[in-house]
């Protein structure tokens, strides 16, 4: 956290604004892209439903409509930071900052994931299609090469240019205003934001028939509702609670996080991914190419779950050290003799 008496005293620096506009920019363009996909994914969706062609697999127009506003709320993210970072604001530094490392964990895994667990898919799809192989690799590389560029080396050029010391130094002195941002520590916010984010996808779930993966079983409708909404109450307490540094919010957090991975290896140690793909009424044929597809087995994803969320529990123990009692406790344990 930044101190508000240092605000003014900010040593000799480099002026970064010319980049933050830059980079700026730049994020408005990602936002005006993600506003272009919307009318595009709409268009598919229109075209799907009215082909005559039996063999394409149909859209689902239930399944469509998160896709449409994710893209919303991406466009409207870039563009609300890219505005934030030309006018060299301390709040869209250290979002930026935070969301880029979450992207680079995040992409990067998922790219690993596609590329260890899901070789053959580009095969089989250019097979039910009758695409010529050549095709088939040029597409193939083409997806690494943009998975490459926008889930690794873009949100790398942030978290390389939003964390320089130059650019805080820049964003202090030109906004010297103490921001929201700047009352939790960075790595503490990053948490806070996943856990924003965990409530929102808990939201979507009703677009999937409520499916969630709950002890060895997958529960949806009513149950599976009912998991999801506490689920999401949970989420938006330890969003509030791990921003103002409340330590039961932390233990909380820690809890949730344990019981959510037991839930994800123990279900998916049992249950395959093509079942609960099933029980998210997934259209058959998008099911039957990825029966073929050669799909993870049950213990990859098993394994891969808990990694992921164990992973993240590790990150949690890193920020206990952020996290003091509240002001009652410390008060009782000053009475306490010893």
């Amino acid at each position: 956290m930044i101190n508000p008496e240092e605000t003014a005293q900010i040593p000799d620096f480099k002026d970064m604004k010319t980049g933050l506009v830059i980079f700026g920019i730049i994020q408005i363009i990602f936002g005006a892209f993600c506003v272009l996909m919307i009318p595009f994914l709409i268009v598919g969706m229109l075209a799907s439903i009215l082909s005559s062609d039996s063999s394409a697999a149909p859209m689902s127009v239930r399944m469509m409509i998160p896709g449409v506003l994710f893209y919303i709320i991406l466009a409207a993210w870039f563009i609300w930071m890219g505005i934030g970072s030309i006018k060299a604001r301390r709040w869209a530094r250290a979002l930026i900052l935070v969301t880029s490392w979450l992207w680079l964990i995040c992409g990067a895994a998922g790219f690993i994931f596609v590329l260890l667990f899901m070789p053959n898919i580009y095969d089989q799809i250019g097979r039910n299609e009758q695409i010529p192989q050549a095709v088939v690799t040029i597409i193939e590389f083409a997806m690494i090469g943009f998975m490459t560029i926008f889930y690794v080396i873009i949100p790398l050029a942030f978290i390389l240019f939003y964390g320089n010391k130059n650019v805080n130094a820049t964003c202090i002195s030109r906004d010297p205003q103490v921001r929201w941002t700047d009352k939790c520590p960075l790595p503490v916010l990053a948490v806070s934001l996943i856990f924003v984010f965990w409530a929102l996808s808990m939201l979507s779930m009703g677009f999937y028939s409520c499916t969630i993966p709950f002890f060895g079983f997958i529960l949806s409708g009513a149950a599976g509702a009912a998991v999801a909404l506490v689920a999401m109450f949970l989420f938006v307490y330890m969003a509030w609670g791990t921003y103002k540094l409340k330590i039961n919010a932390w233990w909380c957090s820690v809890l949730l996080v344990i019981a959510w991975a037991l839930s994800s290896v123990i279900t998916f140690s049992r249950v395959s991914m093509l079942d609960f793909c099933e029980k998210m009424d997934f259209p058959e044929q998008q099911l039957e190419i990825m029966k073929e597809s050669c799909m993870p087995r049950s213990f990859t994803m098993a394994l891969f779950f808990g990694l992921w969320f164990f992973g993240f529990l590790g990150y949690l123990l890193y920020t206990r050290k952020y996290f003091t009692p509240s002001p009652n406790q410390e008060s009782d344990s000053q009475q306490t003799p010893y």
